[in-house]
């Protein structure tokens, strides 16, 4: 999952006539399910390159959650903390991914793998830079466009035999 955008307020009001602290924070998330296959070489070489061919989904979706900070958190029934997620948007993608594998010891258990995707992804809308006023109102820019993505990727590779 990623966090494309987090905005936090603190603010103070009144609710069931007693004085509260809130903290009211809001994010904009993409989540991936993807299916990979990968095309290379078991030729043991310094450097082993390779093509990945993906297909699958991301889901666009923001969350709110507000929390009660004062003493009194949870008096007379009233709930301490509220959270709230919008409708998830899922939109299709596919791509391709290209990269090395760089063995890190003789055994080739280890690997540092280096490798960049360029997904093709539909049109979908989404919510965006999320703003906080001093009243604790949120608000999200919503955007509509293709959802393709460049993802520069790096990491370690364990074989287990």
């Amino acid at each position: 999952m990623q966090e494309k955008a987090r905005a936090t307020e603190y603010f103070s009001g009144n609710v069931l006539g007693y004085f509260d602290n809130f903290k009211v924070s809001a994010t904009s998330n993409i989540f991936s399910l993807m299916f990979v296959t990968r095309i290379q070489s078991s030729a043991p070489h310094k450097l082993k390159p390779f093509i990945d061919v993906t297909a699958g989904w991301n889901v666009f979706f923001s969350t709110v959650s507000v929390e009660d900070l004062s003493y009194y958190s949870g008096y007379n029934g009233y709930d301490p903390s509220y959270a709230h997620s919008s409708k998830a948007k899922w939109a299709f993608a596919y791509g391709a991914a290209g990269g090395i594998d760089i063995p890190l010891n003789r055994r080739d258990g280890i690997g540092l793998e280096l490798k960049v995707a360029y997904l093709f992804g539909s049109y979908s809308e989404y919510l965006t830079d999320p703003y906080i006023d001093g009243n604790g109102n949120v608000s999200f820019q919503q955007n509509s466009s293709r959802t393709n993505m460049l993802i520069p990727q790096a990491g370690v590779r364990i074989t287990i035999d």
